[in-house]
């Protein structure tokens, strides 16, 4: 049996989480299966990425660390979050709670809200018998609770998009090229399932 190696780990497992995103939604539990690789991407990510840089030992770790002073150049509204925090559409009255957050500060947010199991966070919507999205309010800045609906269509986004931006920032932290990395992730990995 081959092991993934160790600088391909990461990259490896949100990989997988992402393109479980991308793959045929499940015909009944679709919203709570996006609901649930999109958390886990946020928690894995977003705790990786603010690995202090006293503590960056690795290629990857400096990777990740670029990437959370990217997201905190990025507006929450522009995409691919794409928040709409301003204009008219039955949407933005909620997004304008994270006006003026960086991509960064709103993920963090939806991070903790969702992987906090503290408080009740999160809670189901429901179009008669079907789960559609989810509701989730959590403080914000220390100042207020400010609240967020999303749908299927934003976890797949938003968990794609982070997924996507971390795993683009690992390659990049390669010695070898972008594409040679990649590559020997995936004979590892096809190694592993032809043993």
């Amino acid at each position: 049996m081959t092991a993934i190696a160790g600088t391909h780990a990461e990259w490896a497992v949100v990989d997988r989480l992402r393109a479980l995103l991308d793959e045929p939604e499940h015909p009944r539990y679709n919203v709570t299966q996006a609901y649930g690789l999109c958390v886990a991407i946020l928690a894995w990510v977003m705790q990786r990425i603010r690995t202090p840089e006293c503590q960056a030992d690795s290629p990857e770790a400096l990777a990740a660390i670029a990437m959370c002073k990217h997201l905190e150049q990025q507006d929450v509204g522009a995409l691919p979050w794409g928040l709409k925090t301003s204009g008219h559409s039955p949407q933005t009255a909620d997004h304008e709670d994270f006006k003026g957050f960086s991509a960064f500060e709103f993920l963090k947010w939806l991070r903790d809200a969702t992987c906090h199991g503290d408080a009740r966070n999160v809670s189901p919507i429901n179009v008669g018998a079907s789960l559609v999205g989810f509701r989730i309010r959590m403080k914000a800045h220390g100042d207020r609770v400010r609240a967020l609906t999303l749908t299927e269509r934003d976890l797949r986004r938003i968990g794609h998009a982070l997924a996507h931006a971390y795993c683009d920032a690992l390659k990049s932290a390669a010695s070898k090229s972008p594409d040679d990395f990649v590559l020997d992730a995936g004979s590892i990995r096809e190694r592993g399932e032809a043993a």
